[in-house]
Order: structure tokens, then C-alpha cells, then sequence
């Protein structure tokens, strides 16, 4: 049921399904929800938590992946190699963290604490707070010895005070059929761009262009989930493998599997899928290659045909000035 409607809203989104038209009306109360709420902050009818560390906001504004999470996690440890001491909230989607905010490691249960977040905290050695709530969340690293604060999303969660915005765009799907929830993907109108700091687009590299701000996402390694083994993807090339994607865009995984010569059977499921091992069960002995985030809940039930794709960001350009910008930032407030 779940993976239908999935299919479904997709083809309303990005393929032209005529249940865009019924679904506009949903679009505008939504959007007349969203500027009150906006013009409430502005105005401050509604409080903004307020921190003594930089807040650099890593969102989107569309609903799905865009590579936020890789990016979030690239940004920090740049300034960790440089020194700098980060501290990252996250959500925690779809993890049941209670009233209290949970500081993530590996070994958390994701569940609990969602997939992302234990993605980001198996990457990086700075604190990793998970709570839907983001001002508890500042409240609760308000005592930490860190300099800086990176809240993966969040682009939407006024009621968080932010120092810089970055936005991370999905150069494939764009912005689908431009609309705003539910009838599109948008959650919130595009003119929002003129105002963050920085866009950053996730880019193909048959699409790249001069631009410090293009990316792209590499995996050229696959790590079996029972022994931590690595073997390079093109190794698999001999025979036919399944590959798992239960992320905002899996074509974009699969794609990447076929460009270094895999033959696969492609399967996608929904953003955050709840994996059950019968979901992996596919009656025969061919491998089965999956994003890293579909491993954090599926190394549960793992056997030794699995493996996962571990990802890095990789710019088109070698310079990024605004990484300058963000480094003033955390020195001025540091020393202010």
C-alpha cells in the first residue's frame, strides 16, 4: 500500500499525472498556512530560540532527497580537519526519541533514532543530536564545548535562529511540476532561494559545469554488511545483482550502479523504508548491493550477500570561497 502511493505521488510530481489539477486547491490553503506562519515569526508573535553558537541551517525545499545528509556530513568534517568543533541536529525521521533529545552513535538502535541520524554519526566524531524538536535540541548542546552548529534540514523550523542557509537542489528532478505540497513536491514557493545564502546543486557530471557550487555523489566501493570486507563495485560486474534504494531518488542510485557496467534488478522503495527481511528476500543467490542508508536498518537481519555503497561529495571545482564565509561566521561569533 505504502510503495503504491509512493508510485503514485511520484508520477504526480515529476511525470505529469493530471491529479495535480485536483490536488491545487490543497496547495493553496497550504500555502496561505505556511506565509502566516512566516509573517507570525517576523513579527515575533512567535518565538525564535536564539543560540550562542552559529546555526548553519543544510535543507531543501522540496520534499525527498537532494544529497542534504552527504552534504551535511562533507561540511563538518571540513572544519573538524581545519579544528573546529561542530555539533549536528537532526531530526530523527520517523525514529520514536520521546521527550528527550538522544545523542546518536553507530550503535544506536534506528528505530529509535532514525536512519539518518545514525548515518551521520558513523561518519563523523562531533556530537550528533536527534530530536524533532529543534530547540531542545539547541538547549541540550547549549553546555557542550562545540563552536558551531550544523542542523541537517531544518530549512522550514522558524522557530530555530539561523546564521546561514544553505539549500541543496536535486539537479535532476528540479523542483518537479513546480507546485507546492501536496499537489507537488514544494514545501515551500521557489522565490524562497533568493534569500537563503547558497544553493548547492547535485549534479550528474554529463551535466556538470564551470560552477564552484555543482556536486556530485561518488561511490566506487561496495563493504558487506557481515564482514566489513570492501570490493570495488566494478567487480560485480559479472553477474546480475539486486540493487536496494530507499531514498528520495533510487534512480539516481541504480543509474550509478549501471555507469560502472552492473547488471541489476532495480529495486526502489519509499524515502525511510521500514525494512523487513522478507523486503530483501529474493529467492536466489545473487548479491544484493544497497545504499548506506537502507544498511543502518537492514544490517539487523544482514546475511553475506549484502553490501552497501558508501558515498562521498565530490565539487566540479576545487575552490569553494563560500566556505570562507562560513568560517568568518563561526570566528566572529566565537570571538564576539
Amino acid at each position: 500500500m505504502i510503495r503504491t502511493f509512493h508510485q503514485w505521488i511520484i508520477k504526480v510530481w515529476y511525470q505529469g499525472s493530471n491529479w495535480k489539477y485536483f490536488l491545487k486547491p490543497l496547495s493553496w490553503i497550504y500555502y496561505v498556512f505556511i506565509s502566516l506562519r512566516i509573517i507570525l515569526y517576523k513579527k515575533g508573535l512567535m518565538k525564535i530560540q536564539r543560540s550562542n553558537y552559529p546555526i548553519i541551517i543544510v535543507g531543501n525545499i522540496t520534499v525527498g532527497g537532494t544529497g542534504k545528509t552527504p552534504i551535511t556530513i562533507w561540511l563538518a568534517n571540513h572544519f573538524i580537519d581545519m579544528g573546529y568543533r561542530p555539533a549536528i541536529l537532526t531530526r530523527g525521521y520517523k525514529g520514536k526519541i520521546g521527550d528527550i533529545p538522544i545523542e546518536v552513535s553507530k550503535e544506536s538502535n534506528p528505530e529509535r533514532v532514525g536512519d539518518e541520524a545514525i548515518m551521520i554519526a558513523s561518519n563523523l566524531k562531533c556530537p550528533v543530536i536527534a530530536h524533532p524538536d529543534r530547540n531542545l535540541s539547541l538547549r541540550y548542546v547549549s553546555d557542550k564545548n562545540i563552536d558551531f552548529i550544523i542542523s541537517d534540514d531544518g530549512l522550514q523550523h522558524y522557530q530555530m535562529d539561523r546564521d546561514y542557509e544553505i539549500v541543496i537542489v536535486d539537479n535532476e528532478r528540479i523542483y518537479g511540476n513546480n507546485l507546492l505540497l501536496p499537489a507537488g513536491p514544494l514545501r515551500e514557493p521557489i522565490s524562497r532561494l533568493s534569500r537563503v545564502n547558497l544553493v548547492l546543486k547535485n549534479v550528474e557530471s554529463e551535466d556538470a559545469k564551470n560552477d564552484n557550487n555543482q556536486f556530485r555523489l561518488v561511490g566506487n566501493t561496495a563493504i558487506n554488511l557481515i564482514t566489513g570486507d570492501s570490493k570495488l563495485l566494478v567487480d560485480f560486474a559479472s553477474t546480475k545483482i539486486h540493487a536496494v534504494a530507499g531514498i528520495g531518488n533510487p534512480a539516481r542510485f541504480f543509474r550509478s550502479l549501471k555507469k560502472v557496467g552492473l547488471d541489476v534488478y532495480e529495486h526502489p522503495f519509499e524515502d525511510h523504508r521500514e525494512y523487513k527481511s522478507s523486503d530483501l528476500s529474493f529467492n536466489d543467490e545473487n548479491e544484493i548491493i544497497m545504499t548506506e542508508k537502507d544498511m543502518v536498518k537492514c544490517k539487523r537481519f544482514a546475511n553475506p550477500r549484502m553490501w552497501f555503497v558508501p558515498v562521498e561529495v565530490q565539487f566540479y571545482q576545487n575552490e569553494q570561497p563560500w566556505l570562507l564565509d562560513i568560517e568568518r561566521l563561526i570566528k566572529g561569533k566565537k570571538n564576539g
